[in-house]
């Protein structure tokens, strides 16, 4: 394994968990939104109905806006040669999945049943977190601080292109 491989894994690793949600993410929407709204705090009710697209294909081009942000990631990554600035983009990637991962755990456990995503999150995203990390911290491409800073930087990410995808993939669904 080198770092370049397990660099451009974590775009195969990401749309892999995401099609596990793309595929179910509609069907199941339909069968458990009321459920969720029951959970969810009353204050996020009308973000969640106006945002967070209904249909597989306003879904799917969400998850194409996140999996371009993830790649063109990787891109700066491999064109810095994989240096210490460089890194942080892709490692706060592999931070907000290994983040992610436990949210799905949580939803599933809250709602008491199957959440899309939770399968892959269980047995990929963790599993493949923990051997990035453990890789890059071995050949010391990267360091704990590193790994700190890669939090806030990737929230912030991913709030970006999570946003822009929802609102992208909820406006897609008016042409549906």
């Amino acid at each position: 394994m080198t770092l370049t491989i397990l660099i451009w894994a974590v775009a195969s690793v990401f749309i892999i968990h995401d099609f596990e949600e793309i595929i179910v993410m509609e069907g199941w929407l339909k069968r458990n939104e009321k459920d969720i709204l029951k959970v969810l705090p009353k204050r996020f009710h009308n973000y969640f109905i106006r945002v967070f697209p209904r249909h597989t294909a306003g879904f799917a081009l969400a998850v194409l806006v996140e999996y371009i942000g993830i790649l063109l990631t990787i891109i700066l990554a491999m064109g810095g040669a994989a240096k210490h600035w460089t890194l942080i983009g892709i490692l706060s990637v592999v931070s907000i999945l290994f983040i992610h991962s436990f949210t799905h755990i949580c939803q599933a456990i809250i709602l008491r049943r199957y959440t899309p995503g939770v399968a892959t999150a269980v047995i990929l995203l963790i599993p493949f977190c923990l051997y990035f990390y453990q890789f890059a911290l071995v050949i010391e491409a990267i360091d704990w601080p590193m790994i700190w800073i890669s939090i806030p930087v990737g929230v912030i990410l991913v709030v970006f292109f999570n946003q822009v995808g929802l609102i992208w993939g909820k406006r897609l669904e008016t042409y549906l």
